[in-house]
């Protein structure tokens, strides 16, 4: 009997431990995400204040539910173009240079560091919803050709909130609504991102 019971005792703890090993093979993220959305300043926004931006980030996995991310992120004020088909299949394209927050800017370009905490719900073995809140410190320019209209930077807080698909092999895709507070600047966009877990 005790032979049974040391020996299912034993079981137990190889399996336990052999879980806990799986867990702490995936503690580690890394990712980057590519962001399209609208900007606005002073709570002024117009046709013509769309961004896009670029996250990469890594993210510390302490348990099934909890993470820590730090990442960068870099955005700019997107452009339209209009292309017109001049003769034999050529193209001459312009752009529509919009002015940015009725200010007569038309470059925007920020930057930010975040730190944020990452909640996890599963759904599925590979599905799950998750969100984010945190900080940013930001660093952001508006523009008029070479003048410079605008210089801010400070701290702020980020939030989002997305669905991400888990692959066996570590990969996994993301999608995301995010909103980034600098100051007098306002980002909401959504987002497509592509992870790997080790």
């Amino acid at each position: 009997m005790k032979t049974l019971s040391l020996l299912s005792l034993a079981l137990a703890a190889v399996t336990s431990f052999s879980s806990m090993a799986s867990i702490e093979d995936d503690k580690h993220r890394v990712g980057v995400q590519a962001y399209g959305g609208s900007a606005s300043y002073k709570s002024s926004s117009q046709d013509g204040d769309g961004v896009g931006q670029l996250y990469v980030y890594y993210n510390y996995q302490f348990d099934k539910t909890w993470a820590l991310e730090v990442g960068l992120n870099g955005g700019t004020d997107s452009d339209d173009w209009e292309c017109t088909d001049t003769n034999n299949r050529k193209f001459t394209c312009t752009q529509l240079n919009k002015t940015l927050f009725g200010l007569g800017a038309n470059d925007l370009d920020y930057g930010n560091l975040i730190v944020a905490a990452k909640g996890q719900y599963q759904l599925t073995k590979h599905n799950s919803l998750y969100g984010k809140l945190g900080a940013n410190f930001y660093d952001y320019e508006l523009n008029r050709g070479t003048t410079n209209l605008v210089e801010e930077d400070g701290t702020g807080f980020v939030a989002e909130l997305g669905w991400q698909y888990d692959w066996n092999n570590g990969m996994a895709v993301n999608v995301s609504y995010q909103y980034l507070d600098m100051g007098d600047l306002d980002v909401s966009s959504l987002g497509v991102g592509l992870s790997y877990r080790f």
